[in-house]
């Protein structure tokens, strides 16, 4: 669950971008924000993920603050950002044992998540060449692959990102 409590946002010290701000997106629920440039949404993420601090408030990621424990908090959700380029020298494979080291995953466990997940991104046999001659989407795969290594109850997911047209069968 994802819980957002009293949060405030300035740029400029007159203009708040986020006001006094509180919601609550339990587990499994798909939860989208809308609105203009500015509106703050990206903001919002940002600060979601612990990229921004808030100036007031607290954000609880499965009961952790993302400001106080921000290490804790940051290992129950897996973050898609808006652009996959990341980490192009990398091959696929070692991108995936990258974040697998972060979120702590099982050697047991790592092997068989990865071999599940790129199968059913159609990535498996891609995964020793470098992300940087992968396709567009190849690249969007990776990356979603690599938030779900250690199979978060909390994906976030920045716009451009929803626009994948892979067929998802988790």
């Amino acid at each position: 669950m994802i819980e957002i409590k009293g949060v405030s946002k300035s740029y400029v010290k007159e203009k708040k971008i986020i006001d006094d701000m509180d919601l609550e997106i339990k587990n499994g629920e798909i939860f989208g924000f809308l609105g203009p440039n500015g509106a703050g949404k990206t903001t919002t993420i940002k600060m979601i993920t612990g990229i921004l601090n808030p100036d007031k408030g607290d954000i609880l990621v499965d009961g952790k603050s993302i400001i106080k424990e921000p290490l804790e908090a940051k290992k129950n959700f897996g973050f898609v950002p808006d652009s996959p380029d990341m980490f192009l020298k990398l091959k696929g494979i070692e991108y995936l044992n990258f974040l697998a080291d972060i979120y702590e995953v099982p050697q047991d466990k790592r092997k068989e998540r990865i071999e599940f997940l790129t199968k059913k991104f159609e990535i498996y046999d891609d995964l020793n060449s470098e992300i940087e001659s992968y396709s567009h989407g190849m690249r969007q795969k990776i990356v979603i692959c690599g938030v779900l290594l250690n199979n978060p109850k909390n994906w976030i997911l920045d716009e451009p990102m929803t626009r994948t047209r892979s067929k998802i069968f988790i």
